[in-house]
């Protein structure tokens, strides 16, 4: 019987997302050797930005996996294949036997792959006699057993494994261009898949968010996490954009927004830790609604840097 477990494949403690899991993955392979804050603006993954109705911590997952993982990985030059579904389905018993197979075909390659375990965690090896694979969550150093029989099968009825198979070298500063792109894509553009009733997306998720602290009807566990993992994010854009003014010194205004965007953010997440989080709200609402303008000046420098490429794609900004 086979096992392998891929050495040093270990998400960091405290990492969490998509982009935490497939960090670990390229740089291990040695694809990658930038900043988890420099993929997250590359694959444009940052720059994502939709919450729900009631403020839930669903919020930070609630895209098109199959299609945001496949344009995060493309946009840097990463080939990949994955599969997606939920564990409901008749035959999900025939996915998870495929869903093993490809994982572990991957791992004998010596790649490790991104699996939802209701968090998006990385599967670093498997053993066989155990019927188990081996996973990093970035909640422990130590890898986690995941029974054969349990994949797909957490707390969620998702299930979603990705195979990054290969690279395929690009023009790095076509990369930071396009990525520049789809940050204004996504701040004027709603998820298709997501119902406008109960979501919102980009520049209206600030309006969703607002009008939910100012009504009251919101999770108050869930908007905290929400509000830390998107203040983390905005982090992330501050960095990604003041890394990228070396190859553009017109995106200082940018870069200027988005830093001081980043500090609202980090102020809302710490005054919602705090005991006295519902005395802060009406301070947290001016803090959203001023970082909606802050981010929307952004975005509008962005596009004048942008213009003749935006220009270019006549109606239709998310095309490439």
């Amino acid at each position: 019987m086979r096992s392998v477990l891929l050495k040093n494949l270990i998400m960091p403690l405290g990492a969490e997302g998509y982009i935490a899991a497939m960090h670990t993955i390229l740089t291990h392979q040695g694809w990658i050797d930038c900043s988890k804050a420099m993929l997250a603006g590359k694959t444009a993954a940052a720059f994502r930005f939709t919450v729900d109705l009631r403020l839930t911590d669903e919020s930070s997952t609630a895209y098109n996996w199959m299609a945001e993982h496949f344009l995060a990985a493309d946009f840097i030059g990463i080939t990949s294949s994955q599969a997606a579904g939920f564990n409901f389905e008749p035959i999900f018993p025939l996915y998870q036997k495929q869903a093993i197979s490809d994982i572990q075909k991957s791992l004998d390659r010596g790649i490790g792959c991104v699996i939802w375990h209701d968090r998006f965690v990385v599967a670093a090896g498997y053993d066989d006699d155990q019927q188990v694979l081996y996973i990093s969550d970035g909640q422990t150093r130590e890898y986690q057993l995941l029974p054969y029989s349990q994949f797909g099968k957490g707390k969620s009825p998702y299930w979603h494994y990705q195979i990054l198979e290969g690279r395929i070298p690009l023009d790095e500063i076509e990369i930071y261009r396009e990525s520049l792109v789809q940050a204004i894509f996504k701040w004027e553009t709603h998820d298709l898949m997501l119902p406008k009733a109960d979501y919102a997306c980009g520049e209206a998720a600030y309006d969703m968010m607002i009008n939910a602290f100012q009504t009251g009807n919101y999770d108050p566990i869930g908007a905290r996490e929400m509000i830390n993992y998107y203040a983390a994010a905005k982090k992330n854009i501050s960095i990604y954009i003041a890394g990228l003014e070396r190859y553009w010194s017109d995106l200082y205004v940018a870069s200027e927004e988005y830093r001081a965007l980043a500090e609202m953010w980090e102020e809302a997440a710490r005054l919602l830790s705090t005991s006295e989080a519902c005395a802060s709200i009406h301070k947290i609402i001016d803090l959203f609604s001023e970082a909606k303008a802050t981010e929307a000046k952004a975005i509008q420098a962005l596009k004048y840097l942008l213009r003749e490429t935006i220009q270019n794609r006549f109606h239709d900004i998310g095309l490439r």
